[in-house]
């Protein structure tokens, strides 16, 4: 095998086992039956509430100062810069594992204001292309100045268009993950709570392109019926939908923030189009941390801000769901139990478990990675 089809095959792999085999890093295995063991789950937190704190919005960040993005790759806290100009071979030398080649092409669709000439484009069709029936992939780890991985706290922005026909997505892995060891390819466990010295993940998803919401795994997630097993968990049920536009360019940025050990201070964002997410009274849903939002309700494995109406949570000793408290603060995220565990890798990924009926394109353009708030691109200066 060349370089890139090691690159195609690895991920590949790793993305079919991590569905079915349910394993973590260092053979740290949690199965369906002893979810519990990994840590208490959210719901049963209890922390002071807090008013939001105040985080950048708009055209405050990094890329103010970059117009076109030019330049912006030379930025002190800048830790990574994705162009996707070059060849498609060129592009995904810039990462470590690399799959759904086939699909990929470059195209001279472009954000607006771009000082670029090019973005990534790729198309699933029905059939798949040369063998291959996903939706693509791109993984890398972040080195740090020390010479090792990871960050306490990263923000990730990208662009992305998704053509007018293009089919319900299963899984978008628009986020940032950690992995304990970090290792040069993503890892899976669907379906299972992690150990927090082991790994976590954070993403956030278009879904059936009727709103967009976080998929989360930790240690202190919210297991569901009927047998408790843990899928990815999100936290603004109720709001009102944040459209996911067709055949336009959409600015999205995701922060996370890690925990102090023995703390739930983590903390995560999202931005689209440089605004948090708000509900119809104008409080802020994409930005939850300790104690904010500062009132709401679990069911399961999902959050509703600002309800105070009685919930449910699954019990493991009892195998079932009881009812639960509500109109508490939002816990906080321990995405960590020991400082080995950080923020150490980005993943592009569109996981399309269905058979393709029509044609799905999507353009990537743009991607930062920062210590700071980077927020969407100013156009550039001709």
């Amino acid at each position: 095998m060349n370089s890139a089809t090691v690159r195609q095959f690895t991920l590949t792999l790793v993305v079919v086992l991590g569905a079915v085999a349910l394993g973590v890093p260092g053979n740290k295995w949690v199965s369906a039956a002893d979810q519990s063991l990994a840590g208490p789950q959210a719901s049963a937190v209890t922390v002071e509430p807090q008013p939001t704190p105040p985080i950048p919005e708009g055209d405050s960040g990094i890329a103010a100062r970059y117009p076109g993005d030019v330049g912006i790759e030379n930025d002190p806290d800048v830790v990574f810069v994705e162009s996707f100009e070059g060849s498609v071979d060129e592009i995904c030398s810039h990462w470590e594992s690399a799959a759904g080649m086939p699909i990929m092409s470059t195209c001279n669709e472009v954000v607006p204001g771009s000082s670029g000439k090019q973005s990534l484009l790729l198309t699933r069709v029905t059939g798949g292309t040369g063998g291959y029936m996903d939706g693509g992939n791109l993984y890398r780890r972040l080195k740090n100045p020390d010479g090792g991985y990871g960050y306490d706290q990263l923000f990730f922005r990208f662009y992305m268009k998704f053509n007018q026909e293009h089919a319900p997505i299963h899984h978008y892995g628009s986020g940032l993950v950690g992995f304990n060891p970090p290792t040069p390819w993503a890892q899976g466990g669907a379906g299972v709570r992690p150990l927090g010295d082991a790994r976590w993940s954070s993403q956030v998803e278009p879904g059936k392109f009727d709103t967009w919401y976080f998929y989360s795994y930790w240690q202190n997630m919210g297991g569901s019926p009927p047998r408790g097993q843990t899928w990815g968990n999100s936290f603004e049920i109720g709001v009102p939908d944040r459209k996911v536009d067709r055949e336009q360019w959409i600015c999205l940025e995701i922060m996370v923030k890690m925990n102090d050990i023995g703390d739930t201070n983590g903390e995560q964002a999202y931005w689209l189009n440089g605004r948090l997410s708000r509900d119809r009274d104008g409080r802020v849903t994409s930005y939850l941390g300790k104690g904010f939002p500062s009132v709401g309700t679990w069911t399961y494995d999902k959050f509703k801000p600002y309800v105070t109406g009685p919930g449910v949570t699954w019990d493991y000793a009892q195998g079932k769901g009881v009812p639960l408290e509500g109109g508490k603060p939002f816990p906080g995220f321990a995405w960590r139990s020991t400082p080995q565990l950080n923020i150490n890798g980005i993943w592009l990924y569109r996981y399309m478990s269905q058979p393709e009926k029509g044609t799905s394109k999507v353009w990537w353009d743009h991607l930062v990675v920062a210590k700071k708030y980077i927020g969407p691109m100013t156009p550039a200066r001709h």
